[in-house]
């Protein structure tokens, strides 16, 4: 099995034996896959710059087991510049995709949804509204999507209301006010991507965070740890 100059991103990479590595990249066509780039890491080789996050990249591979060996590696477009939190960010997103997608499970949209969040962390923008809404995306496309229009009985969401997350049926109206019920007004400015208000910042990130914990298990993610 060979495939040809297929969009992709590095994920991440770890070293293999002496010169080579081990690209876990995401691609358009094919989701996660891992590749070994033989000899990329020597001192000569024209592949090694090309290995690292956040370069456009056409990639080829061939094999039949899990692990495929690339056969072709080259930039489709000059590197993104992430900088201080924007790196931390793209790294964040990185290891999201590392730890939530299977491998060799077809997921363009998550791939054009990558590529639009790494372009918008490159032009230096609000990070906040960046990482909820890749967050909320990625939970969609994984078959986790939040509604933000109803409750758990079909009824519309309320602007007075208060909400408590179900995992299995959505929202709960509320009867009392506690620290990590929703307001509506909150969920409803979610559904409509407005970030303009840090209560609705502040509870988009706790309800991600609730959403995501499950899906990632008990081992904490490494790139939160370079947030100050």
């Amino acid at each position: 099995m060979r495939v040809e100059l297929q969009p992709a991103y590095v994920l991440h990479a770890r070293p293999f034996k002496d010169t080579s590595v081990i690209l876990d990249c995401l691609t358009q066509d094919h989701g996660r896959v891992a590749v070994l780039a033989k000899g990329a890491r020597s001192a000569k080789s024209r592949q090694r710059q090309l290995c690292q996050p956040f370069t456009p990249l056409w990639i080829s591979w061939q094999g039949k087991t899990d692990l495929k060996t690339m056969v072709g590696l080259e930039a489709s477009d000059l590197p993104l510049s992430l900088k201080a939190d924007h790196l931390y960010s793209g790294l964040y997103l990185n290891e999201l995709l590392t730890r939530l997608l299977p491998e060799r499970d077809e997921c363009r949209e998550t791939f054009e949804r990558y590529v639009a969040a790494l372009r918008q962390l490159a032009c230096t923008g609000d990070l906040e509204p960046i990482l909820r809404e890749f967050e909320l995306g990625l939970l969609d496309d994984m078959g986790y999507a939040v509604n933000f229009s109803c409750d758990q009985v079909g009824q519309p969401l309320s602007e007075s209301g208060c909400y408590v997350w179900r995992d299995h049926s959505g929202w709960e109206l509320s009867a009392t006010v506690r620290p990590h019920n929703f307001s509506g007004w909150c969920l409803l400015a979610m559904g409509v991507n407005d970030w303009a208000d840090p209560l609705t910042r502040k509870q988009a990130k706790y309800l991600t965070r609730g959403l995501l914990k499950p899906l990632l298990g008990s081992r904490p993610l490494n790139s939160r740890k370079l947030f100050v």
